[in-house]
């Protein structure tokens, strides 16, 4: 495990430091003093960013309350959520004073917020910290618009040709910090998962672009390298979490089959078990009904099936129960429903509109299924079947009554020496 831990540590840093410095390098070298002075593309970054942050804050937050993420990430949250809104104002700013002050107030804010994840699990007061996305909201809409009242009084963030000041350096720095704080709780966490890991890409990205920052000029390469390693960070972030979402949704789909399975499905041949049939007779009871046409209920009791339980033993006599189910299920149409009610008994409801001549035909073409030899462990078993037959609305309109008659026909077939079938008769 430790292992595993250091060597997505490893690649976080190379991924999220080395790369960064690589293409700094590169482009200090080969595109130095050159400036592209572009305000919509740099609008449509902090568009999609500001997209991508207040997403990022919903999610989480959804995320946190359903209990699939720690409450300590109420944290990234509010840090998510405050620079979106300072982000908003920044995107619609003139390029001066005002514009550098809201972005670097905007990294300072996020990376101290982000940091708070590393705060002690006593300090995480769950009734305290679900106000946090609302503080991140109040904090960036607070400081947005001082900054935009007082712009005359605010400190100097942009020298000449567009050199920023030491102040916005330090603010930028600062956040660095932060988001540094943030990065070395989340590998080094101790219950650290996937998640925690994928927001350590993103802070240790935000923490390298916070530091370039510091090297570049407005409008130059390094200026405009950040601001496109902000946007992936966020959009790594974002895809994970979705990825991570699909897979638990998918982890429940399958759990919620498995407990239908066990709810609704016969433990050994798979059929539709007492329950589902109950529930799917009354509908088609219902359709029967509205549609004003003859439904015919079949109940399906082995013989001496109870012989071969005695003399083979009860695996033996399970193993048939799931060869004469799939028999049946190759005599039945798909629109019919088979089910197992326990035992060696089985009911069938043949669909739509069912006549005696149609329903005595499916009957024995059962019997003619189920009559040849069973080859199991080198035993060949040979078994009958005794079929009941009742008929909605003829012979009753109610569940009970026609599941009483199917079983009352059943064992008439029986006493008209097994392996047939008899129509219920008063």
């Amino acid at each position: 495990m430790n292992t595993l831990i250091n060597k997505r540590s490893f690649w976080i840093v190379v991924i999220s430091v080395f790369l960064p410095l690589l293409l700094a390098a590169f482009t200090g070298t080969f595109y130095a003093g050159t400036l592209w002075p572009n305000p919509i593309l740099h609008a449509l970054i902090e568009g999609a960013s500001i997209v991508l942050y207040f997403s990022l804050g919903v999610y989480i937050t959804t995320l946190v309350k359903t209990g699939s993420l720690p409450i300590r990430f109420y944290w990234p949250v509010a840090s998510f959520l405050s620079m979106g809104v300072i982000t908003v104002f920044h995107g619609s700013s003139e390029p001066g004073n005002t514009f550098v002050g809201l972005h670097s107030v905007s990294v300072l804010i996020g990376g101290l917020l982000m940091a708070m994840i590393a705060l002690p699990s006593r300090l995480h007061k769950p009734n305290l910290l679900k106000h946090l996305p609302w503080l991140g909201l109040v904090i960036g809409f607070g400081i947005s618009l001082a900054m935009i009242m007082m712009d005359q009084q605010f400190p100097t963030m942009l020298v000449e040709e567009g050199v920023f000041s030491e102040t916005a350096i330090i603010l930028n720095t600062l956040g660095a910090v932060g988001f540094l704080v943030a990065t070395l709780h989340l590998l080094f966490y101790k219950k650290a998962e996937l998640s925690h890991w994928a927001l350590a890409v993103l802070t240790l990205l935000f923490s390298a672009s916070a530091i370039l920052f510091e090297y570049s000029a407005l409008w130059d390469a390094t200026w405009w390298l950040w601001h496109f390693l902000r946007l992936i960070a966020l959009t790594i972030l974002l895809a994970y979490f979705f990825q991570w979402f699909y897979k638990q949704a998918e982890t429940a789909k399958d759990q919620a089959d498995k407990f239908e399975n066990l709810a609704f499905r016969d433990s050994l041949t798979q059929l539709p078990n007492r329950t589902l049939f109950y529930q799917q007779l009354n509908l088609e009871l219902q359709k029967a009904k509205r549609n004003q046409f003859t439904l015919a209920l079949l109940f399906i009791d082995l013989d001496r099936f109870k012989q071969v339980n005695d003399t083979l033993g009860h695996d033996i006599g399970d193993k048939l129960l799931v060869l004469v189910a799939a028999r049946l299920n190759h005599a039945l149409r798909q629109a019919d429903l088979l089910a197992r009610m326990g035992g060696d008994e089985f009911t069938v409801i043949l669909n739509g509109h069912q006549t005696e001549a149609s329903a005595s035909k499916v009957a024995q073409h059962i019997i003619n299924t189920l009559t040849p030899n069973y080859q199991i462990d080198q035993h060949d078993i040979n078994i009958g079947a005794s079929i009941g037959i009742a008929f909605y609305p003829k012979d009753g309109t109610e569940i009970g009554t026609l599941m009483r008659l199917a079983d009352t026909a059943m064992y008439q077939a029986k006493a008209a020496g097994r392996n047939t079938y008899k129509i219920y008769q008063a």
